[in-house]
């Protein structure tokens, strides 16, 4: 009997041992789960939140559920240069950025903000989709801003530059009139050469800026006024097709690096499979809202060709001003590469 008692503990203790092991085994899988927490300033129906819900998706899907996304939109986690400072910090762990905003941290995209610089949705592609000038500027921003760039998005084509006082059909028209800018400094110049009054408000400031008259008006994309309610404060727009929309997609270096292979290969096929959803409905959506904005009474002008040469030389002492700044070779690669 004894001997059958000792056979039934040790029988005991091992099934014991094998229950502590699949309970660790199990607390690893759940803690082998990496939580993304992720930050934008898009909301519904613009392409930035459309590329963040479709990221959602798509991660969970190649990474066998390993990876669980957080999303946060509509600026719930700040704005753009506050999202910066949280992917700096670690306390968010994925987001994206316009490249005004960017221009407090790196001097790596200040390019794209060079007015005329982008000819077309198509030329766009063809720049931030070519090997050379993207690993140049994934290896700058990663110096200066400390994060994993992803890749880059199409964010409601061509500003407008919007007021509520008057329509401007020439440069002339826009002086003394005050306008919310990035904290680019090429923002800053561009406004100054059309004759307006630049003045720095962070992107979650500016409707109440606008509303109350701080500013009189913005440089903002239709897609972005429409949705984000400038319609109604705001009654003339002018589509001088100068800068373009563009956001750059980051995540943290330490939680990238801390990812295996295989999840970090999930996270960039995840990346390009949305941004290639969300660039397709933004380019669809562009006259959408052009349209909705006209119906609800905003005054959107298109410059003749000559009137649009004029907005264009006005703006050529920006070039002189900044060109000799930048990486003369990524800024010959980017105009070069357009006309291929």
């Amino acid at each position: 009997m004894a001997r059958s008692f000792g056979k039934r503990f040790v029988h005991a203790v091992a099934c014991t041992a094998i229950s502590l092991l699949a309970l660790g085994a199990g607390s690893q899988a759940v803690q082998a789960q990496t939580r993304l927490l992720i930050g934008h300033t898009g909301t519904p129906g613009n392409s930035v939140y459309v590329l963040f819900d479709e990221f959602a998706k798509r991660v969970q899907t190649y990474s066998g559920g390993k990876i669980k996304p957080e999303v946060h939109h509509s600026g719930e986690l700040g704005g753009d240069d506050q999202l910066l400072q949280s992917l700096r910090l670690g306390t968010v762990d994925l987001a994206s950025a316009s490249t005004g905003n960017m221009g407090s941290m790196t001097k790596a995209l200040l390019w794209a903000d060079l007015p005329y610089i982008l000819v077309s949705r198509d030329g766009m592609e063809k720049v931030f989709t070519d090997p050379e000038i993207s690993a140049k500027l994934s290896k700058d921003i990663e110096r200066d801003v400390g994060t994993k760039v992803l890749g880059y998005l199409q964010a409601g084509g061509y500003r407008m530059l919007q007021n509520k006082k008057r329509p401007l059909k020439v440069p002339a028209d826009a002086k003394g009139i005050k306008f919310r800018t990035t904290a680019s400094p090429i923002d800053v110049a561009l406004i100054q050469a059309w004759g307006g009054l630049p003045s720095q408000v962070a992107w979650a400031e500016t409707f109440t800026a606008v509303q109350q008259g701080v500013v009189d008006g913005l440089n903002l994309q239709p897609v972005w006024t429409s949705l984000n309610g400038f319609g109604q404060v705001i009654k003339y727009a002018t589509r001088n097709n100068a800068v373009m929309g563009l956001h750059c997609i980051q995540m943290n270096k330490k939680v990238w690096d801390g990812l295996s292979p295989e999840l970090q290969q999930a996270v960039q096929k995840a990346m390009n499979d949305a941004i290639q959803i969300a660039n397709k409905a933004d380019a669809a959506d562009e006259s959408q809202y052009v349209k909705k904005l006209e119906a609800g009474g905003m005054a959107i002008y298109d410059p003749t060709p000559a009137e649009l040469d004029q907005w264009r030389k006005a703006a050529m002492p920006v070039w002189d001003k900044f060109g000799g700044q930048m990486d003369q070779a990524v800024l010959a690669r980017v105009q070069a590469i357009q006309k291929q």
